[in-house]
């Protein structure tokens, strides 16, 4: 038994030492497998990449300036600037390593992933190398070539110029709401108007000759008529009013003064009896028909600003096919279209209170523009409740017989429905019935029903009915009853009677515009049908129309035809126009006709048509040449006809613009007379007062923003210059903060509102003051000797009494305010304070003196030495020093007690000791409870009235703006004793950047200037920190400058407890909620 127990043990034995062995071998194995990969991955270098700020420059809308990392020659672009910029919907998640949205459109969702290295868009997964994505504690960066890959956004890195060019084909939100923006900006002043820092009203100059418009064209034709045109037209302000003169000469006519054209208009809106004043060649708004101009006197209470809208109105018409046209409702651009390829176009013209004056004006496919304009009259005029509105006209008709003529005409609002309104107009050239009173009405039936209707005794009636529904489809019903006999209307109709019917859609890659006209004239002795049905699209950027057309006159048989046009465009600024007309009666093709435009060099087109007309077999072949240059507009064109000679045509146009004030002349492409112009001059106001002296330079380098009008700057006197200025308007001019590299450079008005004269430049001078930086040190005394107090609040105050600012002492003691424009001040330490902390200061104020030098006055070396307050002097006074933070209890209240609440209410209770670190505060916080949500407040007052007197010191003094006074009437949970021993534990530093690498003593002054940094080396990486801050406000305001300034674009605050670093307070100034905020400071470690 015992040797088979022998036996039977050492077998077992056996078997588990060869197990043994077989795990040792295996594991022998697999190590020296796996040697090879494990000593590769050892080695492997560490990828570094270095952050910095780079311009991000988009085609067609400008540069912005985003984060970037780089690493070698390869750059990656922070993904929340970029889609930012171009108003791409972006989610970052809390920890910043993955961003969700979607791209343009809502159904194009995309995941960047950082954790799982793939980009998820549209429903497909793109994986990504590891080091394709980077992840930092600013954000994700993506590198640029993934933006072309994925989203179609094609990015150039130039390295040497550290930018990336982004082209893209798509209609990108950015682009969409620059296209709209000028029209919602003026829509929205309808209903609101900006705040300006300082206004300058017109001027109203008694003379001045500021604009002319030129042309010149001449016509050539082998054994034919020649001619030669001119125009000038001057444009002057006289006696305060517009005053504009056109002349005209053709050669082939004798000069004739009736062919002439000349109006002085005073409008002054403020006047309101009486708001325009117009002699000279009128406007007459008559119902006569008067083919003739009218000299005459024209007074009104309109104003030309453009009122509020409450409704709209369509108009349709036609121009040249592919032009851009702008609408103007009271010399206010409202809206722009381009026409299809046929000509058509369509407005929604805001209805607005009173009468309206509407313009189009119209410009080519290349930016060339055309003079005319034309003129519109809306049959619908509505006006507020209880407002009156006139025009009074009176003058002779240049017909040859010097006919009289007068219109008055009234306006009143009864109800905001119903506007009522009546007058009378006389002709004497109307053989009967001169003398033509008349009334008419305007009412809204319903939100999408309105109604006009006149009657004018002796000549007609006539009613417009518009329609809209909800879905778009619109229904317009005219109708014209003429008086039997009546001789005001020169042509013999019985009736008029008009329908249109509209339904504008818009598909996926499909608008379209369809109308159904009908038009039916009624004569003695005939009926004439017009039906018109027209189908305007727009079919992935082909603009076609299709135009059919039935004429019928009485019972002969109506004539049909269509006309079909389109429009492509093609690479190399190719564009390919061409129109076809199909006649349904003789069942045939009756004309064609093709144009082939290519643009040349920047500014040149050339074009080659052809036309033929197949019923009497003649064609045309043509050749045109036109080149833009800055100062004009010229043309050539040749045409040869089959059996016709060579005819030829030059043309060429533009504007000069005059100052005498300056003595500036320029030149401009595009017409100028009955617009204003603003030459904006910043100069260096070394004295402070405000005005430009002699002695005192200009500045270069000054940035503005304006709703409209064309900005030049001009390089060589530093003067900016807006052109194309619509007269009447008030325009308002947004200067830039960070125009000037020097901070000492600034601006006191940063928002200017500036009324517009006509045919007028108008100097604005902008001075921008060399503001003084004060610094110096405070100090406490004591049995240790002198050394730096921190936290020390210094004020400013100008002629020892007005307050101009403060500061606060860093840690160090040491304080600087820069903001001190040229002039004598006073330094002090807060005297409350003082008080509170038990100090006095030697000396009590220092005298300084800010001189007016270009590059600002530094005045150093100032000290205050502070001395704690003796207890048993004279001046000390009794403070109970508050208990320490660990010392809290709960506490039962009386049953009421007047507060300031300085923070929001929450569900749940917040950080008390963080938000006694961030805010100073120096009075316990009392945190109660009320209707379940807690509640923080400040202070023990007699009544509301002293906690709201109190206020406002409150507010600035704890740095809480949504700080109120509050009366509690509940439970007080705790009160929390102020912090006292934290300061020099707990400070905010400015992180500037953080980079892979450190950078030397050359590239480190290169980026940051000469400012004070050090560097803390954390994780492998260098962040470059600058300043030591006791107060977070003070360190934000701080790094906001940097920022505006362009000096450290991504600085951002973060907090320090010693030497050990917390965390980030804000990235790109947006601060985290006060919760978030609160925790990340302290992190449980105070």
């Amino acid at each position: 038994m015992a040797d088979k127990n022998g036996y039977t043990k050492y077998e077992h034995s056996w078997h588990i030492h060869l197990i043994g062995a077989c795990k040792i071998i295996f594991s022998v194995l697999l190590f020296m497998l796996l040697l090879p990969a494990i000593s590769f991955t050892s080695e492997k270098p560490e990828i570094e990449y270095e952050g910095l700020s780079i311009t991000l420059n988009v085609a067609g809308i400008g540069g912005q300036e985003v984060s970037a990392v780089f690493r070698g020659k390869d750059a990656f672009l922070s993904v929340v600037d970029v889609f930012n910029f171009l108003k791409i919907r972006n989610v970052p998640s809390p920890t910043l390593d993955t961003i969700s949205g979607f791209f343009i459109d809502t159904k194009a969702i995309f995941i960047i992933d950082k954790p799982n290295n793939r980009i998820t868009y549209r429903e497909k997964v793109f994986a990504m190398e590891p080091n394709d994505l980077i992840s930092t504690e600013t954000g994700l960066y993506l590198k640029t070539d993934y933006f072309g890959k994925i989203f179609g956004l094609d990015c150039t890195f130039n390295f040497h110029s550290l930018s990336v060019s982004l082209n893209t084909d798509l209609d990108l939100p950015l682009i969409r709401e620059m296209k709209r923006e000028l029209m919602r900006r003026n829509l929205a002043s309808l209903y609101k108007e900006k705040i300006a820092d300082s206004t300058i009203h017109r001027s109203f100059p008694l003379f001045k000759i500021g604009m002319a418009d030129w042309s010149v064209t001449a016509q050539q034709q082998k054994l034919g008529v020649s001619n030669t045109r001119l125009n000038l037209k001057i444009g002057a302000m006289i006696a305060g009013g517009e005053t504009n003169l056109l002349l005209n000469y053709n050669s082939a006519e004798p000069f004739q003064l009736r062919k002439q054209y000349y109006l002085w208009r005073y409008a002054n809106n403020d006047l309101r009896a009486l708001r325009q004043v117009m002699v000279g060649n009128i406007a007459p708004q008559a119902t006569s028909s008067i083919y003739s101009p009218v000299v005459g006197v024209q007074l009104t209470n309109t104003p030309t600003t453009y009122r509020r809208s409450f409704g709209s109105y369509t108009l349709r018409d036609f121009t040249e096919p592919g032009w851009m046209v702008e609408l103007y409702v009271n010399n206010v651009l409202v809206n722009y279209v381009k026409a299809d390829a046929s000509g058509f176009f369509t407005f929604e013209i805001p209805l607005i209170y009173g009468k309206s004056d509407i313009k189009l004006r119209f410009f080519g496919p290349w930016g060339e523009e055309q003079s005319r304009e034309q003129s519109f009259s809306i049959p619908l005029n509505f006006l507020p409740k209880n407002e009156l509105e006139y025009t009074v006209s009176a003058g002779t008709v240049e017909d040859g017989l010097n006919s009289r003529f007068s219109r008055a005409s009234f306006n009143y609002g009864l109800d905001r429905r119903l506007t009522l309104g009546g007058g009378i107009e006389y002709l004497s050239s109307v053989a009967i019935g001169n003398y033509m009173p008349f009334v008419n009405v305007s009412l809204t039936l319903f939100s999408n029903l309105l109604f006009s209707g006149e009657y004018t005794h002796g000549v007609r009636y006539k009613g417009l009915l518009s329609c809209r529904l909800p879905s778009n489809l619109q229904l317009e019903l005219n109708y014209i009853r003429y008086k039997k006999g009546q001789t005001a209307i020169r042509y013999n109709y019985q009736e008029e009677r008009k329908a249109i019917l509209t339904m504008p859609f818009r598909l996926k890659n499909f608008n379209a515009f369809p109308m159904f006209s009908i038009t039916q004239i009624i004569m003695p002795e005939t009926r004439i049908t017009n039906v018109q049905l027209l189908l305007s699209c727009m079919v992935s950027g082909v603009s076609t129309n299709l135009t059919t057309y039935e004429l019928s006159a009485g019972q002969a048989h109506p004539y049909i035809y269509s006309i079909l046009s389109q429009t492509f465009r093609f690479p190399a600024k190719f564009v390919f126009k061409h129109q076809v007309q199909y006649n349904y009666n003789s069942s045939k093709i009756t004309s064609v006709r093709g144009e082939l435009e290519k643009q040349i060099l920047d500014r040149g087109f050339m074009s080659l048509s052809y036309e033929k007309y197949l019923n009497d077999r003649t064609s045309y072949i043509g050749v045109g040449l036109r080149y833009n240059f800055s100062f004009a507009q010229t043309a050539f064109s040749a045409r040869k006809g089959r059996n016709s000679s060579v005819s030829t045509v030059q043309s060429a146009r533009g504007s000069l613009l005059y100052d005498s004030e300056t003595n500036y002349l320029g030149f401009n492409n595009r017409t100028s007379v009955g617009k204003g112009m603003l030459i904006i001059l910043p100069f260096l106001d070394l004295n402070g007062n405000g005005r430009r002296e002699k002695e005192e330079p200009k500045v270069d380098g000054l940035k503005i923003r304006i709703e409209g009008g064309r900005i030049n700057y001009n390089p060589l006197d530093t003067t900016i210059h807006v052109f194309d200025l619509e007269p009447y308007t008030d325009y308002y001019i947004e200067i830039d903060h960070s125009s000037f590299d020097n901070i000492a450079w600034q601006i006191k008005n940063h928002t200017l509102k500036v009324g517009i004269d006509p045919n007028h430049s108008r100097l604005i001078d902008i001075p921008v003051v060399v503001m003084g930086e004060a610094s110096g040190m405070v100090c406490l005394k004591d049995d240790k000797g002198k050394h730096g107090l921190g936290r020390i609040t210094v004020n400013f105050y100008r002629n020892d009494s007005i307050f101009v600012g403060h500061t606060f002492t860093e840690s160090d003691g040491y304080f600087s305010y820069l903001g001190l424009a040229p002039g004598s001040y006073t330094v002090r330490p807060d005297t409350i304070q003082l008080r509170k902390i038990k100090m006095v200061a030697y000396p009590g104020y220092l005298p300084v003196n800010i001189l007016g030098i270009k590059d600002g006055d530094i005045v150093d070396g100032l000290e205050f030495v502070f001395e704690t307050i003796k207890k048993d002097t004279s001046k000390a006074t009794s403070v109970i020093m508050p208990a320490r933070p660990e010392e809290k209890k709960n506490f039962i209240p009386e049953s009421r007690r007047h507060v300031i609440q300085v923070a929001a209410s929450y569900k749940e209770q917040i950080n008390t000791e963080a938000f006694l670190l961030i805010h100073h505060l120096d009075s316990p916080l009392i945190e109660f409870h009320e209707n379940g949500w807690f509640k923080y407040g400040v202070g023990d007052f007699s009544s509301f009235d002293e906690a709201a007197t109190r206020l406002n010191e409150f507010r600035k003094k704890y740095h809480v703006a949504d700080a109120f006074p509050k009366t509690i009437n509940a439970k007080i949970i705790q009160m929390i004793p102020p912090i006292q021993d934290f300061t020099g534990k707990v400070s905010f530093k400015i992180e500037l950047g953080s980079f892979r690498k450190p950078m030397d003593n050359i590239q480190q002054k290169k980026m940051f200037s000469n400012m004070t940094v050090w560097i803390d080396s954390i994780g492998g990486s260098y962040h470059y920190l600058t300043g030591n801050y006791s107060s977070y406000f003070e360190a934000e305001d701080t790094c906001r400058l940097l920022r505006g300034k362009g000096i450290s674009p991504s600085a951002y605050v973060v907090v320090y407890v010693g030497n050990d670093r917390i965390g980030p307070i804000a990235t790109k100034g947006q601060q985290f909620k006060i919760r978030e905020k609160l925790n990340l400071i302290l992190k449980g470690r105070l």
